[in-house]
């Protein structure tokens, strides 16, 4: 090091901590003034989105608040669900998804038994109505394995039996039904027994093509 003084003022010395401290106190008024803003979630439904207990409704501004939350929530614990209180059609299906923007759906449903109901992670999901009552739903798994080789969906449904309560099924069932598919020339289909695990019987109905490709669908018998 040099033994002569230093030419620079002394001030100057004082810069870059006054720059830091000028930092900070920017970094500390923006956390506080748009911090909040930006971590907040979406506001509140209104009162036409959304029932008096936050569950969904399939109005028109209902499906555009579920489009934009993507978290729809339906109440199945006391059956049997009216469809008029829910803004659905008395007989027919309502499709929701695929997403306009290709997202996923977190499907909530409640239950009265079993685990109390169930969370789905879907790209679609089919409510089916008779006589003014929910029945049945049909709720598609993630985008990932919405179609997938007949090996990919066969683990999928080994490793969902457990959560639902269903068997699993036997190794070189897809395969079979693949080839019987190949051999109509129609798609051929399986389901599941029934599991009631969480609180509604479900299955799982699985399609395959000739080509080797599978789709799985959790079918949810609501009543």
């Amino acid at each position: 090091m040099s033994d002569f003084p230093s030419k620079v003022p002394e001030w100057v010395r004082w810069i870059p901590a006054v720059l830091l401290s000028a930092i900070i106190i920017a970094v500390v008024a923006f956390a506080a003034s748009q911090g909040p803003r930006l971590a907040a979630g979406p506001g509140p439904a209104e009162t036409n989105e959304v029932d008096d207990l936050n569950f969904s409704v399939f109005s028109e501004e209902g499906l555009a608040f579920i489009d934009e939350q993507r978290i729809p929530r339906l109440d199945l614990r006391d059956l049997p669900v009216e469809t008029e209180p829910l803004g659905l059609p008395a007989d027919g299906e309502l499709v929701i998804g695929p997403h306009p923007q290709d997202l996923d759906y977190r499907l909530v449903l409640l239950a009265s038994g079993g685990e109390g109901g169930a969370r789905f992670t879907t790209v679609t999901f089919t409510i089916t109505t008779k006589d003014g009552e929910v029945r049945e739903l049909r709720v598609a798994p993630p985008r990932e394995v919405a179609v997938g080789t007949f090996r990919d969906v066969e683990a999928f449904a080994v490793e969902s039996a457990e959560r639902f309560g269903y068997p699993p099924i036997a190794s070189g069932t897809l395969l079979d039904l693949v080839l019987a598919a190949q051999e109509s020339g129609e798609p051929e289909t399986t389901r599941t027994a029934s599991g009631d695990r969480t609180g509604l019987p479900t299955q799982l109905e699985i399609t395959c093509t000739g080509d080797a490709f599978c789709q799985p669908i959790f079918v949810i018998d609501v009543g």
